[in-house]
């Protein structure tokens, strides 16, 4: 079931992150594949009303954006920690 108000964030590589796009569709989830290194400004535009959950492969990369966006102002915003697989363990 899909939850509008939820977005995963994947700080991953495209290429990693396209080997997980059918596991994404699947599961009908909202989805941004953003490089970790423009984030910060990426995340500028988004909705800071909505929840989100912030993964890369190991949980390092998304526990650093998580803090930058709740310093800006977000106000549900999760690292998973553990990563990807964490994730997919979580959404089975």
């Amino acid at each position: 079931m899909k939850n509008p108000n939820l977005v995963i964030i994947d700080l991953r590589s495209p290429r990693d992150f396209e080997k997980d796009r059918e596991f994404y569709t699947s599961r009908n989830l909202n989805v941004l594949n953003l490089d970790f290194f423009k984030a910060p400004k990426e995340v500028e535009i988004l909705d800071r009303q909505k929840e989100y959950l912030v993964v890369c492969e190991s949980g390092m990369l998304s526990d650093i954006l998580t803090k930058v966006m709740q310093s800006k102002g977000f106000k549900s915003v999760k690292n998973v920690k553990g990563g990807i697989e964490e994730l997919k363990r979580l959404l089975k």
